[in-house]
């Protein structure tokens, strides 16, 4: 892993505290309903993906700031309006957004926060390329999202495609935007690690939702694989099996990248290879 405190004066507490800064000029129910999805939580695993990239390479501190608060806004507007549209009414262990202020209210929210994420990218030393990647970004998830707002239980062979398309291009962001800011090269391979390492987190959250999502019929890799004749526990099997797949695909093409961006998306591996190891050894 990275050392960020030696690297860069940056830390993720200093991207919470910007963050909190531009929800404090926002309108105050908005303001107020997105302190309150921040207060909830989360990993914040974008932003230290562009924090470690942009450090390793040198970049300034707005540049660091830049590629770790682009991505993290864009993905907790996506998963403000994820909740409103399959209808959870929990996010982390309390009310989503939307089921505590309204839809209205959770839509304005997700729309504010993107807009937060276009204003990060006056930091970043090339704003027009980051903006096109951002744009091209959201496209390639609005995509994903369509396809499994259209799937019911989503053939096996289906399922890698769309968890990828939808988790995919906010995961490879962070680093894209940091090989950009750096003049690095390796774009697409960014890409292709972002939308392996998501393959591998979201079947990992689906091993561990399975119950759930039966309650609320969502899609569901382990479900998927019961449906198409596999017993529970080889169901989970597989799931385990594709996990470690894609890992393994996305330390391939994350050794190939400039040692700081490959190293930053290493990091993240290396964590849910550990979780996924402990998902194994569950009964």
């Amino acid at each position: 892993m990275l050392d960020t405190q030696r690297h860069s004066t940056v830390f993720v507490d200093d991207v919470d505290a910007e963050i909190e800064q531009l929800v404090s000029h926002g309108p105050k129910r908005v303001a107020e309903a997105a302190r309150y999805h921040f207060a909830a939580g989360g990993s914040r695993v974008r932003a230290q993906l562009g924090l470690d990239a942009a450090a390793g390479s040198g970049l300034s501190r707005d540049a660091c700031m830049s590629c770790a608060l682009a991505p993290e806004l864009l993905h907790n507007a996506s998963l403000i309006h994820d909740d409103l549209q399959d209808g959870d009414r929990m996010r982390r262990g309390r009310p989503a957004v939307w089921s505590k202020y309204g839809k209205d209210i959770a839509i304005l929210t997700g729309d504010f926060l993107i807009s937060m994420a276009y204003v990060t990218i006056a930091q970043h030393p090339k704003p027009a390329v980051a903006l096109r990647m951002i744009h091209d970004t959201i496209t390639m998830t609005i995509s994903g999202q369509i396809n499994d707002l259209g799937a019911t239980q989503t053939p096996p062979e289906e399922y890698e495609n769309i968890a990828a398309s939808k988790s995919g291009p906010l995961l490879a962001l962070p680093v894209r935007l940091a090989l950009a800011a750096a003049d690095m090269p390796g774009q697409n391979i960014g890409t292709r690690v972002g939308r392996a390492l998501s393959v591998t987190y979201q079947t990992l959250d689906d091993i561990c939702d399975r119950d759930a999502d039966l309650k609320h019929g969502a899609t569901n890799i382990c479900l998927a694989l019961e449906a198409s004749g596999q017993s529970r526990a080889s169901a989970k099997i597989i799931a385990c099996a594709l996990a470690q797949t894609s890992l393994e695909a996305a330390r391939l093409d994350a050794n190939s990248l400039s040692q700081s961006a490959g190293a930053a998306f290493l990091s993240l591996a290396d964590q849910l290879e550990t979780k996924l190891k402990d998902v194994s050894d569950a009964t």
